[in-house]
């Protein structure tokens, strides 16, 4: 099970067009988990809606967590909970922090590429590195003034090291990637914010060199690689175990594992918090989530999202 702690929410503000930020305190004797850079929570709300945000606030300031979540009205109603009925004074569950986006030790400098509401890991970050005298810089893509959160904060954090972009919306008007993957050659790149973007400054990455991190919240699905799916099931083995379970056509290995009532942690089941990420000794995963490294791809799997390409995959559980 996914350890949890209660929260009492104590303020709530709109930052911007569409952005709630939400404060909350422990609502138990002890004090909330601590958290590093980067960090976020699970946020449990009703009927079993669970969502990941980032935690903004600085990490030295450990009695309070702050989040910040944008209203999507074609979302999958998580966000649509928090601002139409999570008020002050609520109570709710999270879980203890996690990090998949952690500020990289022994880079000399650091820039952040943040894409509307991926702004808020980059704000503890950024309080990370004003604390430890490391060089850093922001690149802000926003549609628009009245959609960009927290300048205000940012602006003396970063000091003249901080661009704020807008496009309008407009494609054709977005930040030059190219442009500022040559004027960074030498630091250390994150980006968090629309997918587009993600992949965008990742392929210029690959092309012209670097060093680039993500973190990505948008949920992906499982079993969507065609070569994954077109032969349809297959076998999962617990090597612990020796138990062998099979994973038909459509169905998650998270699924198949609960139909015979083996218990696997898991939180999001969309591929963006790592909460079951589990070893594999054989077999050849499709990697759908956005949590592992390449590296890590190698060795590890996170099941909620993974298909396989061949015929039988042997966990390490």
């Amino acid at each position: 099970m996914v350890a949890k702690q209660k929260g009492l929410i104590s303020a709530m503000r709109y930052e911007a067009k569409g952005i709630l930020s939400v404060e909350m305190v422990s609502a138990q004797a002890d004090d909330l988990i601590p958290f590093s850079a980067g960090g976020h929570i699970d946020v449990f709300l009703r009927d079993g809606l669970v969502r990941q945000y980032s935690l903004m606030n600085d990490p030295k300031d450990s009695n309070r967590y702050q989040f910040a979540v944008l209203l999507e009205n074609q979302g999958r109603g998580g966000s649509a909970f928090v601002h139409q009925s999570l008020r002050v004074g609520d109570v709710i569950e999270v879980s203890h922090p996690r990090n998949n986006f952690d500020v990289v030790d022994g880079a000399t400098s650091h820039v952040f590429v943040a894409g509307g509401i991926g702004i808020t890991p980059f704000i503890s970050m950024a309080h990370h590195c004003r604390h430890n005298a490391i060089p850093m810089k922001l690149y802000y893509c926003a549609r628009a003034p009245e959609t960009t959160a927290f300048v205000d904060h940012l602006t003396p954090l970063f000091g003249e090291n901080m661009l704020v972009h807008y496009d309008g919306g407009d494609a054709s008007k977005s930040i030059d990637l190219t442009e500022l993957v040559a004027s960074e050659a030498n630091a250390q790149l994150y980006c968090c914010g629309p997918r587009g973007l993600m992949t965008a400054l990742a392929e210029v990455v690959e092309l012209h060199g670097g060093s680039l991190i993500t973190e990505d919240f948008n949920p992906v699905g499982a079993n969507t690689d065609d070569e994954a799916s077109k032969d349809g099931d297959f076998t999962v083995v617990l090597q612990r175990s020796g138990l062998t379970v099979d994973v038909g056509k459509g169905q998650t290995i998270i699924e198949a594992l609960k139909a015979v009532n083996i218990d696997v942690e898991t939180s999001c089941e969309a591929g963006v918090c790592g909460t079951c990420v589990v070893g594999y000794l054989e077999g050849e995963p499709v990697h759908n989530d956005v949590v592992l490294m390449p590296d890590e791809q190698e060795t590890s799997v996170a099941l909620c999202v993974a298909g396989c390409k061949s015929k039988k995959l042997v966990l390490d559980l």
